[in-house]
């Protein structure tokens, strides 16, 4: 598939996909697998409409549902690795009636230097967490990590994370087309007029980026995100009713 033009893009975007480029050339030029650091969903998708290299791209998290991932690049030559460089982490408070937060534990493994770049997805759960990082940091979380927030915390490896699958509700929408404006009405509940006010405003991200174009046309897959409203994804237009309206199916993130 062709890619779109790099002069699109701002300055920051323009060196993530310079970063892609330079990592594709090490993979071909070395004959092994590269990886990125973390990237929010929003890069991944720069680069998977950007990154026009010669070879192979996907992103890896280490769960089937992670967020932020990191992106694998191979040549056609050479495609065999051993896995992401990737470590997982529990982190469990040592006062039981203790309750953590993001904020708390991402502040608390960026306080010991760590860069965002080096860290995955964070899943918290009452007085535990799930961390994903980057094995290049790995000592520092093991070694340094002693409080989040006033608690103290234990800290153990975790082979594969025990995280647990979002709950999603399978729903059927009735729409008159599937421009975003529409989907967005059905699936959050709200009149066409103040849902097209809302793109308009930036309130809405399409596959994790701002999409201001109310006539936007989903074909299906697209995981959209309102603010305020929580997050659908648009899976395919299923049937058409005797009046000429659509039937589409979606799964809303509870």
């Amino acid at each position: 598939m062709s890619k779109k033009e790099i002069s699109e893009l701002d300055d920051e975007d323009r060196f993530l996909i310079k970063r892609i480029r330079d990592l594709a050339r090490i993979s071909e030029r070395e004959y092994r697998v590269m990886y990125s650091d973390f990237l929010t969903p929003a890069q991944q998708t720069v680069i998977d409409e950007y990154a026009d290299i010669r070879g192979s791209i996907s992103f890896e998290g280490g769960y089937d549902e992670a967020e932020r991932r990191m992106c694998r690049i191979c040549t056609e030559e050479y495609q065999t690795d051993e896995g992401a460089p990737i470590e997982v982490y529990r982190l469990r408070l040592t006062d039981p009636t203790g309750i953590t937060d993001h904020r708390s534990v991402l502040g608390s493994l960026m306080g010991l230097g760590i860069n965002r770049e080096k860290i995955g997805d964070i899943i918290v759960g009452g007085n535990s967490a799930v961390v994903i990082c980057s094995k290049s940091i790995a000592s520092y979380i093991e070694m340094g990590l002693e409080k989040i927030g006033r608690y103290r915390v234990r800290t153990e490896k975790s082979d594969i994370p025990d995280i647990p699958e979002p709950i999603r509700e399978k729903k059927t929408i009735n729409i008159s087309t599937p421009r975003l404006d529409s989907v967005c009405a059905e699936g959050f509940g709200l009149s066409r007029v103040k849902a097209a006010e809302a793109i308009r405003k930036g309130s809405v991200c399409v596959n994790w980026r701002v999409c201001t174009d109310t006539s936007k046309e989903l074909t299906g897959g697209e995981r959209i995100s309102f603010r305020g409203r929580g997050k659908i994804r648009f899976l395919e237009v299923t049937g058409t009713s005797k009046k000429g309206r659509m039937f589409a199916a979606i799964e809303k993130y509870i």
